[in-house]
């Protein structure tokens, strides 16, 4: 399945809002776990379905869902109707190729973004789809797989020392981004570091390099292809005016965007690099190629006088004058090789080698 472009086959024809899931499946089965805090307490439940789960929510505390798989589409058909959710933003959602952005309505805020992870061992990037609904009193987080993209998050609200306890569901969805855009920069340094040594075998002319360099620029590319649109999502955020955002998470906010800028940034330099890399190991090869058709042109400089002196002893004419001269042979030799010898001083002169 191509990287860029996600297989369209499964919803071709289908009306909008029907819900079918594209892309590779993560997880043979879905798993939904709940976590409800506040200050004072922290509950971890694994549940069954989102079937009544209005009466998990309360204002009293924040309540944490989190689906991880997306193959058993009727897990949001189920939150479709529990939670009014439009079947539009589910059908984005389950689209694992969806562009990141952000949505809202009155009753909710919905954020479509990607995880990434760069697996040093294959040198080959692994992006994943992550979806955030937040609402009144409620998160709803869903992602392809059950990879621990969070679990700094739990240990924090597990420790108690951390303010998402005693904050609202608008500043853990902002800890989650964080989270996520952090990573951004981790990962995006790890690639950076296998870029950067390629510097040190830029002036052979392996041809494994010139593989190398296309490999990471290509996998730059489906991170930024995936990864630009973080930026416009958080802006949008920012500046958000919806209810359901504390006005104090707005200054976190603002943070985040800097954050985010930060990746994209460096994910520029890397991109730019690589294309460096690309005409520096060009320009390398190139010059190469220059050097050795200097000397062969200088061979070549350095025959076209011998040949001629050869070609015109070598006419079969009966009456040459040098022909029948005892020393005749020795004399040209001399001639030759002081040609030879005053060719390679006035090329070594003139800097041709």
């Amino acid at each position: 399945m191509a990287r860029f472009l996600k297989n369209k086959q499964a919803s071709l024809g289908a009306a909008p809002g029907t819900l079918i899931f594209e892309g590779l499946p993560q997880m043979e089965h879905s798993v939904l776990r709940m976590v409800q805090y506040n200050g004072e307490f922290l509950k971890e439940n694994t549940l069954r379905s989102f079937r009544n789960i209005k009466s998990c929510i309360s204002d009293e505390q924040v309540t944490w869902f989190s689906l991880y798989g997306l193959s058993e589409t009727g897990y949001l058909e189920q939150l479709e109707k529990e939670c009014a959710i439009p079947s539009l933003i589910l059908e984005d959602i389950l689209n694992t190729d969806e562009r990141p952005k952000m949505l809202e309505d009155e009753k909710h805020i919905y954020i479509i973004t990607k995880a990434f992870h760069f697996n040093a061992s294959t040198k080959k990037t692994q992006m994943e789809q992550i979806s955030l609904i937040l609402g009144r009193q409620y998160l709803i987080t869903i992602q392809e797989s059950d990879h621990p993209y969070f679990e700094d998050i739990n240990k924090r609200l597990r420790s108690g020392v951390t303010k998402i306890r005693n904050y609202t569901p608008d500043y853990l969805c902002y800890t989650l981004l964080d989270t996520l855009v952090d990573s951004y920069i981790l990962n995006i340094e790890k690639l950076g570091n296998h870029i950067e040594q390629l510097e040190e075998r830029l002036l052979t002319t392996d041809q494994q390099i010139i593989r190398d360099i296309y490999h990471y620029k290509t996998e730059l590319a489906f991170i930024r292809k995936n990864i630009r649109p973080v930026k416009e999502l958080v802006t949008r955020f920012t500046a958000s005016d919806s209810e359901l955002i504390h006005p104090r998470t707005f200054n976190y906010l603002k943070d985040l965007d800097s954050l985010v800028t930060q990746a994209l940034e460096a994910l520029e330099i890397y991109y730019t690099m690589t294309s460096d890399q690309q005409n520096i190991y060009n320009s390398n090869i190139n010059n190469s190629v220059n050097d050795i058709m200097r000397v062969l042109t200088v061979f070549s400089a350095i025959f076209i006088p011998l040949t001629f002196i050869v070609g015109v002893y070598g006419m079969n004419f009966d009456y040459m004058p040098e022909l029948r001269y005892p020393r005749g042979y020795y004399s040209l030799w001399g001639i030759m090789v002081l040609i030879v010898i005053a060719m390679l001083f006035y090329f070594k002169r003139k800097r041709w080698f």
